[in-house]
């Protein structure tokens, strides 16, 4: 069940207080210095916001999934790279939620909860990215465990990671059928921690290498079912999506909101430039555009929330094509709008949009959320608004 609603409020109050206070003014510092900001994450645990995803006998809050959608929001708005560090817990924990033993959940949840620890999700391999189910991380059996070997790459937080919900082949000849899932420690021998690959935006959140060399890990260390972990990677991934959604709309938000005040000072043939028709409909279309792609988030959302349905996970791909590419317009016409100040770091526009990038390439890259979109329209048609969404928007149902 969802936190209620008045907790939920007096949670993201505080994480505007927080955003506002805390990360926006150390956002140009972690882009710049491409550091993991420790002391943020440890600021953030305290609010309790990691707890959002764990049941409250471990320790958590939750599970809730519309509120750290909200969170990832807020944050992005001052630092998508925050937002990411911060949303990143969900997408690892949620297995360990949905798929452990009470006994993986007992020794884990907590230290998650609370920030002790940080873990990470490793699916994605240098061959091995759209196409999660062609893996080669090999997963032999031996007496009291397996052995794992292979390299992992793209893992967010990896360099900083205390816990890895890592994919590894069981069955090599059975396709994304003999995939198990592993949960691996920081420390375990052989077990080495990589590169973190230099990107373009979203500094501050490691992306880094993971090289397993024969790690040893036993029996009870085994997520779920053996060969079923592409189940487990992939119930992940409509949540993952709409958080993605969630940082994208944030990041436009911000930078809008930052080219509007600038529109509004910035004084050109006599007025300010936001006076000026040009402009004025390039903002008013940014907009427009942010708004609507608002709207199929909010809609997913609630749709995913209600059931987990086909349509749902179509209503997700929608959002994430949408919303990622909504988002990486919006920043670029947010750097024109400002014109040379856009290019400048002393503004945040040029930043909000190098992190918009990503968005569109994370969880599935816009051409793989067209695929799926493409293949519900050619079943099933295009998705319905349901009862429940009409009586939700107060309109009869006929």
């Amino acid at each position: 069940m969802p936190i209620d609603k008045t907790l939920r409020h007096q949670i993201l109050a505080g994480i505007e207080r927080f955003a506002a206070d805390r990360v926006a003014p150390l956002a140009a510092e972690i882009d710049a210095s491409d550091t993991f900001p420790y002391d943020l994450y440890r600021e953030a645990a305290g609010l309790g916001v990691f707890g959002l995803w764990v049941p409250e006998e471990y320790g958590g809050i939750g599970p809730d999934m519309v509120t750290p959608l909200l969170i990832s929001d807020i944050i992005a708005r001052v630092s998508p790279s925050f937002a990411l560090i911060f949303s990143n817990c969900g997408d690892a924990v949620t297995p360990i939620v949905n798929f452990g033993t009470a006994e993986q959940k007992a020794r884990f949840l907590p230290d998650i909860a609370s920030g002790k620890i940080i873990p990470c999700f490793a699916l994605t391999e240098p061959g091995a990215g759209s196409d999660a189910g062609s893996i080669v991380t090999r997963a032999t059996a031996v007496d009291g465990g397996y052995r794992i070997s292979g390299r992992k790459m793209w893992i967010t937080n990896g360099g900083v990671g205390d816990l890895f919900t890592v994919f590894a082949k069981t069955d090599p000849d059975a396709g994304n059928k003999g995939i198990s899932a592993f949960i691996v420690e920081r420390g375990a021998q052989g077990f080495t921690i990589g590169r973190n690959e230099d990107l373009i935006g979203l500094r501050g959140c490691p992306t880094t290498e993971l090289i397993f060399e024969d790690v040893f890990v036993s029996e009870d260390r085994m997520l779920g079912e053996r060969n079923r972990g592409f189940k487990i990677a992939m119930s992940t991934l409509d949540e993952a999506r709409l958080n993605c959604s969630a940082m994208a709309l944030g990041s436009a938000t911000g930078a809008l909101q930052c080219a509007i005040d600038y529109a509004k000072q910035r004084n050109q043939f006599g007025k300010p430039i936001i006076e000026h028709q040009g402009l004025a409909f390039l903002l008013a279309e940014c907009a427009s555009r942010l708004t609507g792609s608002r709207a199929i988030w909010q809609r997913a959302m609630s749709a995913l929330e209600h059931e987990r349905s086909r349509e749902a996970s179509t209503l997700a791909a929608m959002a994430k094509l949408l919303c990622t590419e909504t988002a990486m317009r919006v920043t670029t016409e947010c750097v024109q709008a400002m014109g040379a100040n856009g290019l400048s770091k002393a503004y945040p526009v040029e930043r909000f949009m190098r992190d918009c990038k990503p968005f569109e390439v994370f969880d599935g890259t816009s051409q793989i959320q067209k695929l799926l979109i493409g293949r519900h329209l050619e079943k099933y048609g295009l998705p319905e608004i349901s009862p429940a969404e009409i009586a939700a928007l107060g309109v009869a149902a006929e």
